[in-house]
Parts: C-alpha cells; structure tokens; sequence
C-alpha cells in the first residue's frame, strides 16, 4: 500500500474572477448576443397634450443623475434569460457591475434597486440578498413588460453584448450612455435611418436630456470610435448663408445597425432550429 497516495492531488482553488470575467462569463451564458429595450424607454410614443417635450424614463435618470440605476436596469434586460430560474445575489451583482474606477456595493446595488422599484421600472421579491427581479415595462407605466415578437420587433432595439463584455458600461460617461442609447434607437431599423441627425439644441425637447449633455455625449462617443461623423450642407432659404450644415451620425463597429440586425437575425435563427422537433431515427 502506498501512503504517499494523496487523492486530493492537483485540485486547487481557481483564481477569483475580477468583474470583466464575471461579466463575460454571465453574459456567454446569457448566449442572445444582445440586451432588447423598448423604445419608448428613450422617446415616449406620446406626451400630454399642450407639452413640446417627448422626454421619458432614460431622460429622467439622466436629469436626476442616476447612473447606478440605469447601468443596473439596462444589465438586468440583458441578462433576463439567466435570471428566471437562478436570481444572482447581490454580491454577484455588485461584482458584475465593478470597475477599476468604481466598487458596487451589496448597499450600492440595494439602493440601485430601489431607485428602479420606485420608478416602476422592475419588482423584487423574495430573500433580500438574493431577489428575484421581474422586469415591468420601460415607460415607468407599471405594466408588465412585453416580450419582443416577430410582428413587433421593430418597437425594440438592441444593445450589444459587446457594451458589456468590451468595458464600455463602466467606461463611458453618464451623457455618453445616453446618447449612444439613442443612437441606437434611432438607427436601430435597416431599412430606416442609417444616420441620426439630432442638434443638440433639440435634445431636451425630443429627449429629456439638456443640450450640454448631449454635447458631451456626442464629443465621447467620436472620441472612442463608437461612432463616426460626416457633415451635409443643405440649401436653407431661411439661413443667412442660404445654407446650413447638417452633421450626420452612425454607430460603429458592434454597434453599427448592420451588427446588430445580424445579431437579430442569428438569434432567430437558433430560436427557429431549438424549436423544430427532432427527428426520430
């Protein structure tokens, strides 16, 4: 007999994961490629009569500064598919969201979670360190969230995992959140606007957000390649010059509108083949 046989041989504790891993890891098990928001989260379909203003949820966590909240609530729609049957922890939570330059707490995510609670955007139930989270629609209405079908697919728009995975949620700024969201609401369609063309002296009225942050929002996301620029001079009778420019704007890269349709496509597609009955041999 040998008693130098040591049957625990080679089993060591795995290095911890830092949150990009964490996120990487959750999000390839998430598998869909993309996060799915309703548009109405970024521009209201309609506002109260007498009111220039088509602001909605994204403009009022902009506005009232909510960051967390928002990083908290657009990371909960990615992950839903995982989240039904196995709630994360809020430990888990603030290890997803973590970043070199800012630590979520278990507390952090609490009060996250509460802000969105109160502004009807999702319910929690269940042990408090480990709820379970329903998502509710993204108007703040209070109605239950709606599932994203073929015949009103075009009422969503995606967000690629890529925002998560390539570090740009803990990158980007508060106004570059913001307008990369609605960029990508407003070219989301392939057989609708490519470009998006918004001034920014129109942001608070079309999205709730104010023109200085619009213009942060624009200047950062060139600044890190997400989108690229091409000025148009159009005739204007009405300008002094007889003309004006208009600056054209596009998403690149993962976020450009052709990625994201053959993320949409891809995923129908595995939804098509899951679905088929297999064949009896």
């Amino acid at each position: 007999m040998n008693n130098d046989f040591d049957p625990f041989a080679g089993i060591e504790d795995e290095i911890e994961l830092s949150p990009s891993e964490t996120r990487l890891a959750l999000f390839t098990r998430a598998k869909l490629g993309f996060a799915r928001v309703e548009k109405i989260f970024v521009q209201l379909d309609n506002y109260p009569a007498g009111e220039d203003s088509r602001g909605s949820v994204l403009g009022d966590l902009v506005t009232g500064k909510k960051e967390r909240a928002l990083d908290l609530l657009l990371t909960v729609h990615a992950l839903s598919p995982i989240l039904e049957d196995s709630p994360l922890p809020l430990t888990t939570w603030a290890q997803l969201l973590s970043s070199d330059k800012h630590q979520w707490t278990t507390r952090t995510i609490s009060t996250a979670f509460r802000v969105l609670q109160r502004m009807s955007l999702l319910e929690l139930s269940g042990p408090k360190q480990q709820p379970v989270v329903t998502l509710m629609r993204e108007d703040g209405s209070g109605d239950a969230h709606q599932e994203m079908k073929s015949e009103n697919g075009r009422g969503f728009f995606t967000i690629p995992f890529e925002y998560w995975t390539g570090g740009d949620i803990t990158q980007l700024s508060l106004p570059g959140k913001a307008m990369l969201l609605i960029i990508l609401k407003e070219t989301q369609d392939p057989k609708g606007k490519l470009t998006f063309t918004m001034p920014v002296s129109r942001a608070q009225n079309w999205y709730g957000i104010s023109e200085r942050s619009a213009e942060r929002g624009y200047f950062e996301l060139a600044q890190r390649g997400l989108i690229q620029q091409k000025v148009q001079k159009i005739n204007d009778p009405r300008h002094p010059a007889g003309r004006r420019e208009v600056v054209h704007r596009a998403p690149m890269g993962a976020y450009s509108t052709a990625h994201r349709e053959w993320l949409r496509d891809a995923a129908r597609e595995a939804t098509d083949v899951s679905s088929r009955p297999k064949e009896v041999k």
